[in-house]
C-alpha cells in the first residue's frame, strides 16, 4: 500500500504531458518483485522512506523497458489491457519510456551522495545491453549456455541485482555483504528467466493464463533447445539448424524438435538444471551474516513454491499441441 501510494505521487510530479500515460503503464500492478526485494534486503524502518523511493526507481526503470519491449514485440496486450503504444503510437511510447528511464535517474541524483544512481545507472545499461544481445541471437540456435545465462543474467538479472543490493546499502550492510545482496538478486532474475523458458516450453496456456510457445515461435534460444542442442551429436543439430535457417514450416519443425525432446529427455534435464541453480541461490541466501535479511528472502522464495514444484508436473507432449 505504501509502495502504491509512493509510486502514484511520484508520477503525478512528471511532465504534464506524460502524466496520463505514465500513470496507465506505471500503475496496472504487477508482482512488483523489484521493490519488494529492495524491501526485504533493506528491512529498517529508520530507512523507511528511502527504501520506498529506491522501489519507486527500480519499477520507473522496470516499466520503461515494458514498454519498450512491448513496441519491440508488436505486444497487443498487457495485464488484460491493451499495451500503450496501441493507444499512444509507437513513436510516443518510444518517448515515454524514454522519459521514465530518465525521470527514474534524476530521483536518483536526490541522495546525499551519487551511489544510488551508479547502481541503478548500472543496472540499466545492462538491462538495455542485455535485451540487445538477446536480439542478436535471433535464429542462433547454437548458442553457448554459458553465452546465454550471461544474456539473461544482464537482460533480467542485474535490475534484481541492483534492487537487493542497494536495499542493504540503504540498511548500512558493508560492501562485502552488498555485493553478496547483489549476487542473491542476479541470480534470482535468472531462476525467474529459466522458469519462464521451461513454461513457455512445456506449459499449459489455460493453467498459465498467457499465451505460450512465443519464445520458440520467434526463434529466440532459450534454455530447452539449448541444453537439446548440447547433448545431441553434430549430425541432429545441424538438421535442426538447417531446418531454421530454411525457416522451415513451423509446425513440422516444433514436431521435430516436440520429438527430440521427449527422445532426450530434455523437460527432467531443464527441471534438473533450474533446481542446480535454485540451490546455489539459496546457498547465497544462507552465506549472508544478516539472518533477518536471509529469513525474509527465504520466506519470499518459499511463496513461490507452488510455481516451482509445479515445473516437476510438466508434460513433454504439450510442447507441441501449442505449437499446433
Amino acid at each position: 500500500k505504501d509502495f502504491d501510494s509512493a509510486l502514484a505521487s511520484s508520477i503525478a510530479n512528471i511532465d504534464d504531458c506524460l502524466v496520463d500515460s505514465a500513470r496507465r503503464v506505471t500503475l496496472l500492478g504487477g508482482k512488483r518483485l523489484r521493490p519488494t526485494l529492495c524491501y526485504l534486503s533493506g528491512f529498517t524502518d529508520s530507512k523507511y522512506d528511502d527504501l520506498l523511493k529506491v522501489s519507486v526507481i527500480l519499477e520507473l526503470v522496470h516499466v520503461a523497458s515494458l514498454v519498450h519491449d512491448d513496441v519491440l514485440d508488436n505486444a497487443q496486450i498487457r495485464r488484460d489491457q491493451d499495451t500503450i503504444h496501441k493507444t499512444i503510437g509507437v513513436h510516443d511510447s518510444i518517448l515515454l519510456g524514454d522519459a521514465l528511464f530518465s525521470y527514474a535517474l534524476e530521483l536518483s541524483t536526490e541522495f546525499k551522495d551519487n551511489s544510488v544512481c551508479k547502481v541503478v545507472s548500472h543496472a540499466t545499461r545492462k538491462t538495455c545491453s542485455g535485451e540487445i544481445a538477446q536480439n542478436n541471437t535471433i535464429g542462433n540456435i547454437l548458442l553457448s549456455l554459458d553465452d546465454y545465462i550471461q544474456i539473461i543474467s544482464d537482460k533480467t538479472g542485474h535490475l534484481f541485482g541492483a534492487a537487493c543490493e542497494l536495499g542493504g546499502k540503504l540498511n548500512g550492510c558493508d560492501t562485502f555483504e552488498q555485493n553478496i545482496l547483489k549476487e542473491i538478486g542476479i541470480s534470482l532474475g535468472v531462476n525467474y528467466q529459466l522458469y519462464d523458458d521451461i513454461i513457455d516450453a512445456f506449459g499449459n496456456e489455460t493453467t498459465v493464463g498467457k499465451s505460450l510457445g512465443t519464445d520458440f515461435a520467434s526463434l529466440k534460444p532459450t534454455l530447452p533447445l539449448i541444453l537439446l542442442l548440447n547433448r545431441v551429436d553434430s549430425t541432429i543439430s545441424d538438421e535442426v539448424f538447417r531446418l531454421v535457417s530454411n525457416k522451415t514450416d513451423s509446425h513440422y519443425l516444433a514436431k521435430k524438435v516436440s520429438n527430440l525432446y521427449e527422445e532426450y529427455g530434455v523437460l527432467k534435464m531443464c527441471v534438473d538444471f533450474f533446481n542446480n541453480r535454485f540451490d546455489k541461490t539459496n546457498i547465497l541466501i544462507n552465506s549472508l551474516s544478516n539472518t533477518d535479511v536471509g529469513n525474509a528472502l527465504s520466506d519470499l522464495i518459499d511463496s513461490f513454491s507452488g510455481k516451482i514444484s509445479s515445473i516437476n508436473k510438466l508434460s513433454e507432449c504439450n510442447f507441441l499441441a501449442i505449437h499446433s
